[in-house]
């Protein structure tokens, strides 16, 4: 498997525990990923802004954050013995490999310089925003007036940047009109890393029947969220007793299937920045949901697409 998004060392850098990539009581641990056949697993630089930063981080730029969790992820996957995807065909090796990622590009705090700082760390996806509007583009939002804003000068200034130093654009998070100009002005692939499909769930955060045919045209991919609120539209009364299913999950993948096709498949976790009662807790839960996909009539050829070959197939199309 390749899992496109997690949120593992912003959880671990917000603690004070002791709790490490290899002991945590969270969804992402060295062990059950090796145990799973992970190969691949994404680990977001999140960088969190307003009440989401801890309050003794507080007096901290949004770039000093940033060079926090980066320097996190360099002491956990290091002592872990993880090491840093480089190259795609590294992949092929049968070990585990870290994938660096980012999420809310006001991480840059609008200096397009740094992201030539990120590429050099082996940051290789962009996530241009959060739930905020910031110095790139407008967030997804329930307010249609925002949904409708897309990138500002520094957000096309940003994806240029990004095509020329080989990191993909990440869409999760980002407005539709957002979407509409990421589309239009890139020449190969971009993703969203953890969207599920809003012809199921109708929330801003998940894709709508167009963008998911746009992201196929492209050659790009979507990731399977398994954060209850973007699966199904029941509401808990807290966030503890929402539920992540399986048969939600079910239904988002075989609708993106037969609207968009197979090669837009992936898998994007969302593990440790999600909450609520996951049927699919750690990555050895996974055979689970492929069990389930089967037997509503996905193809093999389809699950494994989803699992490993589409993420491969788009991380691969930087090699630099």
């Amino acid at each position: 498997m390749i899992d496109l998004h997690s949120d593992t060392i912003y959880s671990l850098w917000c603690r004070d525990d002791g709790s490490t990539i290899e002991k945590n009581d969270l969804s992402i641990r060295k062990e059950t990923l090796i145990k799973a056949g992970v190969r691949g697993q994404c680990l977001a630089l999140f960088t969190p802004m307003h009440e989401h930063v801890p309050e003794r981080k507080r007096s901290l730029s949004l770039w000093q954050i940033v060079s926090e969790l980066h320097d996190r992820f360099v002491k956990e996957t290091e002592s872990a013995g993880i090491p840093l995807l480089t190259d795609p065909e590294e992949l092929k090796d049968g070990r585990l490999h870290a994938i660096l990622t980012t999420e809310e590009g006001a991480a840059i705090e609008g200096d397009i310089s740094r992201l030539s700082i990120l590429r050099s760390w082996g940051v290789r996806i962009f996530g241009l925003t959060w739930n905020y509007e910031n110095e790139l583009a407008y967030p997804n939002s329930t307010d249609p007036d925002i949904m409708a804003r897309g990138l500002k000068k520094k957000g096309f200034e940003a994806i240029e940047e990004c095509s020329r130093l080989g990191i993909l654009i990440d869409v999760s998070h980002l407005s539709d009109g957002g979407f509409d100009d990421v589309a239009s002005h890139m020449k190969g692939p971009f993703l969203a890393t953890h969207s599920n499909a809003r012809a199921i769930t109708d929330v801003p955060r998940n894709l709508t029947d167009m963008q998911l045919k746009t992201l196929a045209d492209h050659g790009g991919v979507t990731g399977l969220n398994l954060c209850p609120a973007f699966l199904h539209d029941e509401k808990a009364t807290v966030p503890e007793s929402a539920e992540s299913r399986i048969c939600d999950m079910v239904r988002h993948v075989i609708h993106i299937y037969r609207t968009a096709g197979s090669e837009v498949l992936a898998i994007g976790t969302d593990f440790d920045g999600i909450e609520g009662k996951l049927e699919i807790r750690t990555h050895q839960d996974m055979p689970k949901l492929f069990e389930a996909l089967s037997a509503a009539g996905l193809p093999s050829s389809a699950i494994d697409r989803m699992a490993y070959g589409n993420a491969e197939r788009v991380l691969s199309f930087f090699r630099r």
